[in-house]
């Protein structure tokens, strides 16, 4: 299991959701990882604090507003003389929104005992799937690689993810600068392969990208998905003598295993 897998899975773990076999996984990396166990110690002091403050009666509206005006605050463009956030001032903004998002959670857990008929726990449901989605939105626009990384793993267990999410994914394939994020976000695209953007994407790529394992990672993506619009760039990349040798090579496989 790795980093990324961790911070995905921290609130089904916290939540008591979780398999034998993840949470043994889990606790045996977090064992030899000093990060992950910091992040895990946080989180866990986090959630039972939380479980002693009272429920009261689930105001959807008043969250909804809390949330969009944290939103806001956040996209608020910084003043000129602002000095540049720090990675650690990131990481506490990344955990504050994990924070909320796990606040959420035990909301939803604790309400779930109503009749799922209740305005209520629908609407608590849906502010759980919104804030899962701004953690993940969140991470993503970090400075730090790692935390980017996290962003995209917490993508993938969205379940239906906005488009905004895809959105995002799809800029971090064509710009981010760090290759394992961008290997990661042709992972998580693969769920949204049938998207007429995604397939775009995952073409206009691999016309621009120049790390030998995003363009083979590409040429898997369009040979998984069939995308016979993918020929001409594999065509291009196969006769470029510029390009490495193995990535030509792939290209060439690529186009046979589209029959082009």
């Amino acid at each position: 299991m790795r980093c990324e897998d961790i911070s995905a899975r921290l609130a089904d773990d916290l939540a008591g959701t979780l398999g034998d076999d993840e949470r043994n996984a889990m606790r045996q990396h977090i064992a030899g990882c000093p990060d992950c166990r910091r992040q895990t110690q946080g989180l866990d002091v986090l959630w039972r604090a939380l479980e002693d403050i009272p429920v009261a009666a689930p105001d959807s509206r008043a969250l909804r507003a809390r949330l969009d005006a944290a939103i806001l605050r956040e996209q608020a463009p910084a003043r000129p003389t602002a000095p540049r956030a720090q990675p650690r001032q990131q990481w506490l903004m990344a955990a504050g929104l994990a924070g909320v998002a796990l606040l959420a959670g035990l909301f939803a857990g604790r309400a779930s005992v109503s009749p799922p008929a209740s305005p209520d726990v629908v609407a608590l449901r849906d502010e759980l799937r919104d804030l899962r989605h701004m953690v993940a939105l969140s991470l993503m626009q970090q400075q730090s690689a790692s935390e980017r990384l996290k962003g995209v793993g917490w993508s993938t267990r969205l379940e239906g993810p906005s488009d905004e999410v895809v959105t995002a994914l799809i800029d971090t394939l064509r710009h981010d600068e760090n290759v394992n994020v961008r290997l990661a976000s042709i992972d998580a695209l693969k769920r949204f392969a049938e998207r007429e953007d995604v397939r775009r994407a995952a073409i206009d790529a691999l016309q621009t990208q120049r790390a030998p394992l995003v363009q083979m990672a590409l040429i898997d993506f369009v040979v998984e998905t069939q995308d016979r619009d993918a020929a001409a760039a594999l065509r291009r990349i196969s006769a470029d003598d510029k390009s490495d040798q193995t990535v030509r090579t792939r290209a060439a496989w690529g186009l046979e295993h589209l029959g082009v």
